[in-house]
């Protein structure tokens, strides 16, 4: 039988998954990741040490069977995406990487948007996405002011699953998701957004970037001294892989225009899709990024934090940490959480989607002598979901939204989706939905399916369908237009909260 192994490299853990060729989850091996964090609004990563936590997981998946590494079809590879990943000449980090979520370059991205518009509209216009703090262009123009000793040693830029790859292969590359996401390629060609790169005095730091291949192409294969390492065959084909949210996506089967994928996970990373030709690069409430299915690129609205928030509700509110209790607790919540809006912007680099402001604060409003414990929680998960539809204005009535992430094993939560949303809502079979779309894909260049319908007809399959309550979405509509009023209007006091605090 063949198998195919899915890694997954996200920022708070890194998973290596076996799967068969019918998408079955056969063995997960998972370690905690260890994000560095700097001051307040500085997130880094030990790039050696998640390569080791990766060799390790990979170990353990060939060690435990059933497959034998004769069995293994090929290596998929997805990642946290974003941020700034160098290594110079020998293939050695040059420094930790600065991760999606740092917020040091907001004097960039300020720059770039309030001081010369211009600038941040060419780049936003040629790549399709706006300046983000995370993103590797601006933090190449950090790096590039605030660094440029330690930039000027870079031989190669890299994102976290280029890093894994280059570590296994010992070749350099990249693909289209990953730099479209971070504003360095042209999203007309996939190859180096070279105007932008000129317009900003980073010109010559354009050939950092590797070459693009697509994300099911196979890269390259395992050298000896990482199959030695692994305890796999030497040449496995090792795929170019995507960012994360675009291997979930196709993990979970949004592969058309109809389908949208809602990630419920460290960042709420909501996505839909459009053929290249229908996309408004530079558009308003737009962030494009290139999905690995044919001509689609995927609109991605990735808030700062998703379940941060509820961990924060778990640890500081309630009184337990029991899921099933906490969903036994609000599940007969009315809608509005007895008059309390929740507004879960609680990262130390603020919001992104679908608004940017650094400064954004997570916020209770309207608490009274008769709010409970219940209402707080309830409220926090609506602020979360409200945030959620707050990226999806204008969500077509008859499209299919897709959870997959750890927030997606929650009934209570996937109910009020769909009820704030007006759509049905799909939870598809399995979990581990980045790895299982990398997975799938190094299976396309295995020649296990066709082609990625063909891998989706043999791998995705939904568990559960949750209809709204038309009354309810009524609610939620009324609700959503208080929840936008709210934070429209915080702008002023958070950015004089931020000057107090300095």
């Amino acid at each position: 039988m063949q198998y195919l192994i899915g890694i997954d490299a996200g920022t708070s853990n890194v998973k290596a998954v076996l799967f068969d060729a019918l998408g079955r989850e056969i063995r997960t091996e998972a370690i905690e990741n260890e994000p560095i964090y700097v001051g307040e609004v500085g997130v880094e990563q030990n790039m050696s040490l998640l390569w080791d936590k990766i060799a390790v997981c990979i170990k353990q998946i060939v060690e435990a069977g059933p497959a034998s590494k004769d069995d293994i079809a090929g290596i998929g590879v997805t990642g946290q995406g974003e941020g700034i990943w160098l290594v110079d000449e020998n293939g050695e980090p040059l420094q930790n990487a600065i991760l999606w979520c740092d917020g040091r370059a907001a004097d960039e991205v300020a720059a770039l948007t309030e001081t010369r518009p211009e600038l941040g509209e060419l780049l936003f216009r040629t790549t399709g996405s706006p300046p983000l703090t995370g993103t590797q262009m601006v933090l190449l123009k950090w790096m590039a002011d605030h660094r440029k000793d330690v930039l000027d040693r870079a031989a190669h830029m890299l994102f976290c699953k280029d890093w894994i790859r280059y570590k296994m292969t010992g070749i350099y590359a990249g693909d289209f998701s990953d730099g479209s996401t971070s504003a360095i390629l042209d999203a007309q060609t996939g190859q180096p957004a070279r105007q932008v790169f000129k317009a900003l005095g980073l010109e010559k730091y354009a050939d950092l970037v590797p070459p693009v291949k697509a994300s099911a192409d196979v890269a390259g294969g395992l050298t000896d001294e990482a199959a030695a390492a692994l305890g796999l065959n030497p040449g496995t084909p090792v795929i170019a892989g995507a960012i994360d949210v675009v291997a979930t996506a196709v993990g979970i089967g949004a592969i058309g225009v109809s389908d949208v994928c809602t990630i419920l996970g460290t960042t709420c990373a909501t996505e839909t899709f459009r053929h290249k030709a229908d996309c408004n690069f530079g558009g308003p409430q737009t962030r494009w990024l290139k999905h690995a299915v044919g001509d689609l690129f995927m609109n991605l609205q990735a808030t700062m934090n998703g379940t941060p928030n509820l961990d924060w509700a778990l640890n500081e509110v309630a009184l337990t940490q029991d899921f099933d209790q906490i969903e036994a607790m609000i599940q007969d919540q009315p809608v509005g959480s007895g008059g309390v809006i929740y507004h879960p912007y609680v990262s130390a680099a603020g919001e992104r989607a679908p608004f940017y402001d650094p400064h954004a604060k997570a916020n209770f409003f309207g608490i009274s002598a008769q709010t409970t414990r219940a209402d707080l929680i309830h409220a926090v998960y609506e602020g979360i979901t409200l945030s959620i539809k707050d990226c999806l204005r204008g969500l077509d009535a008859n499209a299919k939204v897709y959870l997959a992430g750890g927030g997606a094993k929650s009934a209570v939560w996937a109910q009020m989706i769909a009820d704030a949303l007006g759509v049905q809502t799909i939870i598809s079979a399995g979990s581990e939905f980045g790895a299982k779309g990398a997975a799938m894909m190094a299976g396309i260049a295995a020649g296990v399916y066709a082609h990625f319908e063909d891998a989706k007809r043999a791998c995705c399959f939904a568990e559960k369908t949750y209809l709204p309550d038309p009354k309810k979405t009524e609610r939620y509509d009324e609700l959503y237009g208080i929840y936008v009023e709210l934070r429209e209007a915080m702008a002023d006091p958070w950015r004089r909260r931020a000057a107090f605090l300095k």
